[in-house]
């Protein structure tokens, strides 16, 4: 007779995001997350089939929680908010930024800049803020625009959740992602 599972798999995803956002990715076992829950580990077994599947679920998770960053307004300006969102997520938290992008990455292919604007479609409808402000230049301007803002986010972000940059603080951030926000719009506007 199988033995009935007192914990939902909800909650097993739960403590295996903490866990990943404690100690990061490499620290996310089934006994770990046992520990976490106080059980052993066939609750978690009942409920995920495998790491893959685990993975899936935290990765979804976790770039749910990203969206959040980037959905908040920091500014009056939609794209700096999207940008300011995305690092400050890689400064806040350190270990799901680097689950996302570092220990588990989705690998893009940056040559086809129709698919990187895409991707920030399927993210943020083209009837958002940040849609419309993006279909302001032409096609190709937009794809350059989206495409060589995220890869310098990314590059500040990999920066800041490293420690490398020194001061990690709100005012210097913005500043970096003004400057070169101006200087990829005013670039884009010129592809037109």
């Amino acid at each position: 007779m199988k033995q009935p599972s007192v914990y939902s798999r909800v909650q097993i995803i739960d403590a295996a995001f903490e866990l990943v956002r404690e100690e990061g990715w490499g620290r996310v076992t089934t006994r770990a997350i046992a520990k976490k829950l106080g059980s052993s580990t066939m609750p978690i077994y009942s409920h995920v089939s495998s790491v893959q599947e685990l993975e899936r679920e935290l990765q979804v998770k976790a770039r749910q929680l990203l969206k959040e960053f980037q959905l908040r307004q920091y500014t009056e300006h939609v794209l700096l908010n999207l940008a300011f969102g995305y690092v400050s997520f890689a400064r806040d938290e350190k270990n799901l930024f680097r689950f996302i992008y570092l220990e588990r990455p989705e690998i893009l292919d940056l040559e086809d800049a129709p698919a990187v604007t895409e991707l920030f479609f399927s993210d943020f409808s083209e009837e958002s803020e940040a849609g419309k402000a993006l279909l302001e230049l032409s096609a190709s301007g937009n794809e350059a625009l989206v495409q060589y803002t995220w890869i310098f986010t990314h590059g500040l972000a990999m920066l800041v959740n490293s420690g490398s940059l020194g001061s990690n603080s709100d005012s210097i951030i913005l500043q970096y992602l003004k400057n070169a926000g101006e200087a990829f719009y005013t670039w884009g506007k010129r592809t037109n």
